[in-house]
């Protein structure tokens, strides 16, 4: 596989003076410079390079000061990945004190074996004078051979409906002559390639997605790598992202729409093996998502799946249903249908204005995928399931240990494994126009994993450096504490993660609601407590996922494990029948669609689906709903094919979601508690929160009590406005301030969402 070299930002190639390697070693290398500003207080006697293709020795490639402070080398180096940092040389005592720092300009890293203890969140790599860098820089060089396409300048008018982009085209070794092609939304448009310089002003584009992508080739069919630049002009990213929930569509338990890619692998109970849901099915399950008010779809990884039966929990035996045991990097997995069955499902998401995430799994590949037959790609195995008297090595070892046996760890301290996956990242983004990637478990890879990936995209499809602003979201899974999954965001300079899943939040809640076992007070230290841990970045909160108990099943019965006592069968959870529970179910929703981080529904949650751990919790959606394939489907439509119970958490989801769309109070601005019910363990919060942009107000009420509670309480000292009226959202019902004043009943386990007139 070819290395896709970043455009910007890197060390420079300069394709008039390629280095010839001697015959049958590939193509040429090219003189590649590299130039380091020095801005620190000691005295230098020099500054060296040194990389992994001279042995790491800072004596063989001294820098020149070109100017003061200016260093600069250029040395030969064949196509691919090269670590490498600068050396510098520093006035000492007795003798010369040698400092490796990393590259400042260079947006990829490699950090070797033991680049910090596993486990720990204070990771950073500061590139710095006289700073001992964390991990290398890593230049990926290109094929000098072949013609290069830069995007200089990109500016996305949303308001106006227009998208203008100046690129730069030259041509490789022997200037062939070049000629440049480009598609919009996949039809030919006209460029013009001037001077090197290819001009592109697109106007009257409508509300939605937009697609350009721009090739180069010269006379010799030799190409350069595609520049695609991809637009939404619905809405500014952080709106878009925040205003609405994901919906994770675990594709293999949704909708059978296609019969005709149902098969079976062979496990030994049937919950282990594919159930029959795919692409087809789920674009018919669109119409109702859109109607639950769903911004974003979180597919399945798309990747093809080991085939057969593997051992697992509770001494039985599993298909890679669930998508996480790739056994191929760039095909699609079969029983969810073909490429352009994919691509028909994103492409009719896109068309409801849906972002579409899919989950990247790179922590480790099946044993039958190729990249296996590298066996230097690889951790030695080390289970992380702890075995009898065994070790914990889901914490002690996190990037080095194995899922299972036939599940290989990737050793990232290696740069094969570490660029290939990136590429394979940034083909399916590219290649299926995907929005955005949920990144499987983070804290189990080397940090350059993340903060590769992260300055790939902006690089090649965000384009930040020529002036584009969309926002591909990179949100994270680290099962773990708000420390853990801080060490993988992106902060000031700490190129990694856009947001993660906020996993101590929905620890939070669990206690408040599900068992109540905490006061609601502390929904708003869990709130505090992120805010200052995670900063502004795009986080998301929810009820439940494919690695939890079902939220309805851990109130009803508590948490317990996947296996009966046997050890051999698995759980199954009954169908609660009580009432309050769903009620304290859309509590629960109605917290955490009222706040910053984006909303999650996992499949069957909008429902109260019950379920124990994997695999109880990863039952067929049609389960509750009876089979929806072939159904005109809507909010109302499911509601009425399903119990009272599960309808009325349903409709509450579906009211969320369209207070959500409409009020960036619920999401954004300024937050204060406007009222917490006077007792040791209070059970009524009731929050002000007000969007600084529009002036738009709320006030969010939750009663987790089994009585009735009246609030009276003014409303100016909290910022809100008075005298005027106020709608409760979810009921429809409307209050009207007396002056300064307030007064209201809230019912037992009932919340209010009320916006100003």
């Amino acid at each position: 596989m070819r290395l896709l070299a970043l455009l910007l930002a890197l060390p420079a190639c300069d394709k008039d003076h390629p280095a010839d390697l001697p015959d049958g070693e590939g193509p040429a290398a090219c003189a590649t410079a590299f130039t380091y500003t020095y801005a620190g207080e000691s005295t230098l006697q020099g500054v060296a390079l040194a990389g992994d293709w001279n042995g790491w020795d800072s004596g063989d490639l001294p820098m020149t000061e070109v100017s003061p402070g200016q260093w600069s080398v250029q040395v030969d180096l064949p196509p691919g990945a090269h670590a490498y940092r600068f050396v510098e040389q520093i006035e000492w005592t007795l003798d010369t004190r040698e400092v490796g720092v990393c590259d400042p300009s260079a947006p990829l890293i490699q950090c070797d074996a033991g680049y910090v203890e596993q486990g720990a969140t204070d990771w950073s790599q500061i590139c710095a004078p006289g700073v001992e860098a964390s991990c290398n820089s890593l230049v990926v060089v290109p094929d000098c051979a072949l013609p290069t396409l830069t995007l200089a300048s990109l500016d996305i008018n949303r308001g106006g409906g227009a998208l203008t982009a100046a690129l730069v085209a030259s041509p490789g070794v022997g200037g062939e002559a070049l000629t440049a092609s480009a598609t919009l939304n996949g039809a030919p448009l006209d460029v013009t390639l001037v001077e090197g310089r290819i001009d592109i002003a697109l106007t009257g584009l409508s509300p939605g997605r937009h697609s350009l992508r721009v090739s180069l080739v010269d006379s010799a069919g030799r190409a350069a790598p595609e520049v695609y630049i991809p637009a939404w002009l619905d809405a500014e990213p952080e709106t878009a992202w925040r205003s609405r929930p994901i919906y994770f569509a675990f594709v293999d338990r949704l909708v059978d729409g296609d019969p005709t890619n149902s098969s079976l692998e062979g496990t030994s109970f049937s919950m282990g093996d594919y159930a029959g849901g795919d692409y087809a099915g789920l674009i018919e399950l669109l119409p109702y998502l859109d109607d639950l008010g769903v911004g974003t779809l979180w597919l399945s990884n798309a990747q093809d799946n080991a085939e057969g039966a593997w051992e697992g929990d509770c001494e039985q035996t599993y298909a890679g249903y669930h998508a996480y045991w790739p056994d191929a990097a760039r095909d699609v997995e079969s029983h969810y249908g073909s490429e352009a069955d994919l691509h028909a499902l994103i492409d009719e998401a896109h068309a409801r204005g849906m972002r579409v995430i899919m989950d990247w799994v790179a922590n480790h590949v099946h044993d039958d995928h190729p990249y296996a037959a590298n066996a230097d790609w690889f951790n030695p195995e080390a289970l992380c399931k702890a075995t009898v008297g065994g070790t914990d090595n889901w914490n002690l070892i996190p990037e080095d240990c194995w899922f299972a046996p036939y599940l290989p760890d990737i050793n990232y301290s290696e740069k094969a494994p570490l660029v290939t996956m990136v590429d394979d990242a940034l083909y399916w983004v590219k290649a299926y126009e995907l929005d955005g990637l949920r990144v499987d478990a983070v804290k189990h890879m080397n940090h350059a994993v993340p903060w590769n990936l992260e300055a790939r995209l902006r690089a090649e499809v965000e384009h930040q450096a020529a002036g584009g602003d969309e926002d591909v979201w990179t949100v994270g899974e680290t099962f773990d504490g708000y420390e853990r999954i801080a060490a993988y965001l992106h902060k000031d300079d700490q190129l990694q993660l856009d947001g993660q899943f906020d996993f101590p939040m929905y620890y939070a809640q669990l206690g408040v609601f599900a068992t109540r076992t905490s006061p609601i007070s502390d929904l708003e230290s869990a709130a505090a407590t992120a805010e200052a841990v995670y900063g502004d970045a795009l986080m998301s909160v929810f009820l439940g996922n494919h690695d939890v108990v079902r939220w309805t099943t851990y109130a009803y019965e508590g948490y317990q494990t996947a296996c009966e006592a046997d050890g051999r069968t698995p759980r199954y959870a009954s169908l609660p029948t009580e009432r309050a529970l769903y009620e304290r179910m859309n509590l629960a929703w109605t917290w955490l669609y009222t706040q910053p981080g984006v909303p999650l529904i996992y499949y069957g949650d909008e429902l109260g689906m019950p379920g124990f751990a994997d695999p109880d919790n990863r039952k067929p959606l049609w389960e509750l709903t009876g089979d929806l394939s072939g159904a005109a489907l809507s909010v109302d439509a499911v509601a009425d094919r399903v119990s009272d119970n599960a309808a009325l958490v349903l409709r509450h989801v579906a009211a969320l979601g369209e207070a959500r769309a409409a009020h960036p109070a619920l999401w954004r601005g300024s937050r204060t508690q406007w009222w917490l019910s006077p007792s040791d363990w209070p059970v009524v919060l009731a929050t002000a929160q007000i969007d600084d942009e529009s002036g738009d107000a709320a006030l969010i009420i939750l009663n987790n009590g089994d009585s009735d509670a009246t609030l009276d309480n003014g409303l100016s000292w909290a910022g809100l406005p008075t005298g005027g009226g106020w709608t409760d959202l979810l009921t429809g019902e409307r209050f009207t301030a007396s002056g300064d004043r307030l007064s209201l009943t809230v019912y037992a386990r009932q919340s209010r969402v009320l916006v100003a007139d």
